[in-house]
């Protein structure tokens, strides 16, 4: 069955998941990736509430984005106003050919239903010489620790069916005529938060975690209890219960050299 979140309860708490994190990795790789020409056009497909738009804007970039969601795409009229913001498919990007230096996804290719369709459609809209970067997890190493893995029944396996392992994103950009495609690890996101305060400012809260976002209710329910659980447990020790998050980023890039047919 088909796994999705309805953005519509999302969009307007969706920030939240930045407030106190540093996404420096993925800050530095979007600035090297996009170069220094602040001239290059630039797309973001799964813009989501723009909070990436907003970061390039606000080093001179011309952005432009897209996203599926209407209600996303408000927000982003918010980060970015004034900015060419489409509502779309990743599979059927709304820009003509040859239209942008850089395109990009972060944290986004995983929602995409057609994934080979988009990387095709990227290369489509990106000029000779552009680039294609793609930044998210890749739950395939085996690498990442994370509470929500731990707590909430199915979330592990359900990662593994929608992110695609970084050697598959590879695949499908040499197979829509990228070349010098290869993936760096480009963000290490470390931390431990008391679970207490956790649940009390909404850090599990299935608006914040998309992956918490497309359990069925009663999935939901059963895990938030076993972290009740295990702070009840653990306060009883007079001690503090802990949630940890060790999740690695990777950044999968590909460049089109030369008009493909």
């Amino acid at each position: 069955m088909k796994r999705s979140i309805d953005y519509r309860h999302v969009a307007a708490k969706y920030d939240r998941r930045y407030d106190g994190i540093s996404f420096d990795g993925i800050e530095r790789v979007l600035l090297s990736f996009v170069g220094s020409n602040s001239a290059h056009r630039v797309l973001e497909v799964g813009c989501g509430t723009g909070h990436w738009l907003g970061f390039l804007e606000s080093h001179g970039y011309s952005v432009s984005g897209m996203d599926s969601s209407p209600q996303m795409l408000e927000q982003a009229r918010d980060h970015v106003p004034g900015r060419d913001l489409k509502q779309g498919h990743a599979h059927e990007i709304p820009w003509e050919d040859d239209s942008f230096d850089r395109l990009f996804c972060v944290n986004a290719v995983h929602h995409f239903e057609k994934k080979s369709q988009f990387v095709s459609e990227a290369c489509r809209v990106l000029r000779t010489n552009g680039g294609l970067l793609i930044v998210g997890l890749d739950p395939h190493k085996g690498r990442d620790q994370w509470c929500v893995y731990d707590y909430f029944d199915g979330v592990r396996e359900l990662d593994l069916q929608r992110y695609p392992p970084t050697s598959e994103i590879e695949r499908l950009m040499h197979g829509a005529g990228f070349s010098e495609c290869h993936t760096v690890e480009t963000h290490h996101m470390s931390m431990r938060f008391p679970a207490r305060k956790a649940i009390e400012e909404g850090l599990l809260d299935k608006t914040t975690v998309s992956q918490l976002g497309i359990l069925a209710d009663a999935d939901y329910d059963r895990g938030l209890q076993r972290v009740w659980k295990d702070i009840a447990n653990t306060e009883a020790r007079g001690e503090q219960a802990v949630l940890v998050v060790d999740l690695l980023f990777y950044a999968t890039m590909g460049w089109k050299r030369s008009q493909v047919a």
